[in-house]
């Protein structure tokens, strides 16, 4: 996924790792590919999940897949142009993504009768969280992509879920006529943030961390952050910021975005750690009763920026808000 970053000119004493670097012992123990690695766990606790997504095949690689909602949170490519011409649609689930690089121009409506949208050039570092009920296309004024682009993103539902207020679509086209809008529906809209414009706030309780808080809604048991550890940073400029813990019931979702990060995670509370190195573009998946915190002494040699978004239960958007972590 090569690039020429924005970001790039941001990021001052960051610098990004290339090499994969995982620990021997995981990657004996629960290796399932050649870039996955499944951590070892005693019940009723679970292992976490580690990708490296640079190394997975093909144009959109899937991360995690919902059973119970037939969801999915994945990575996908798109080369230019793309697209052109959509036709709208919108989602009865919650979607949510972040841009990791290039561009993706959207009509976003604010009614079932608009005809002409306004305009979203999301570029890389947009942050996007789409209520069910947006209705969006493919732009009809402009390409899809100017450049190669690539999301991360999280469709909480199936195409069973997806419908049209057009009802001229094609046979064949992923979302079928609904004419609920004709009822007077209430729509919705989305909230997009160019993350990159938004200012680092230190972490108050660990000082070398910084935050940025892109949505944090308990009625919806759903937060996504942006966290950052400057080169050099230890567990031991904060204990507490780095503790492993647990949740028991809501998924969170991690992406390193630049540098390297050391996790350690655990069998069970009363065992020892055992480390993990990742790099860029490496997903962790903590799955309810899955243990996992920084590592004991450095934690980043050369810095690390990394998305983190966390449900209150299972892995959409509910009514239970999140619960404190269970520290080990």
């Amino acid at each position: 996924m090569a690039k020429v970053s924005r970001r790039d000119m941001l990021k001052q004493a960051i610098t990004l790792a290339g090499a994969t670097s995982v620990s021997p012992a995981l990657a004996s123990a629960g290796t399932v590919a050649q870039y996955e690695t499944l951590t070892t766990a005693r019940a009723p606790y679970v292992p976490v999940r580690v990708l490296d997504t640079e190394r997975m095949p093909g144009d959109r690689k899937v991360l995690f897949e919902n059973k119970q909602t037939k969801g999915s949170f994945f990575i996908t490519y798109s080369h230019p142009p793309g697209s052109t011409g959509g036709y709208r649609h919108y989602h009865q689930w919650h979607e949510w993504g972040y841009l990791l690089f290039g561009d993706s121009a959207l009509d976003e409506f604010t009614d079932a009768d608009q005809r002409i949208a306004p305009l979203i050039d999301y570029r890389e570092g947009h942050f996007l969280d789409r209520p069910p009920y947006c209705i969006h296309a493919a732009t009809r004024t402009r390409f899809y992509h100017n450049v190669a682009s690539s999301w991360v993103f999280m469709e909480e539902g199936s195409n069973e879920g997806s419908f049209t207020p057009d009802p001229n679509v094609p046979e064949g086209y992923f979302a079928k006529y609904n004419p609920e809008h004709k009822q007077g529906r209430q729509w919705a809209s989305p909230q997009a943030i160019d993350t990159i414009a938004m200012i680092w706030e230190p972490e108050p309780s660990a000082p070398g961390a910084m935050i940025k808080r892109l949505v944090n809604d308990p009625s919806r048991g759903f937060r996504v952050v942006l966290r950052m550890v400057e080169p050099g940073w230890s567990s031991s400029r904060s204990p507490q910021f780095a503790r492993a813990y647990y949740r028991k019931q809501g998924y969170q979702f991690n992406l390193v975005l630049s540098g390297d990060l050391k996790i350690q995670t655990y069998r069970a509370p009363d065992e020892k750690g055992e480390q993990l190195k990742l790099q860029k573009y490496f997903y962790i998946e903590r799955a309810p009763m899955s243990i996992f915190g920084l590592a004991d002494g450095v934690v980043s040699e050369r810095g690390c920026i990394w998305l983190e978004g966390t449900y209150g239960k299972g892995a959409t958007v509910s009514s239970t808000p999140i619960e404190e972590p269970s520290y080990v």
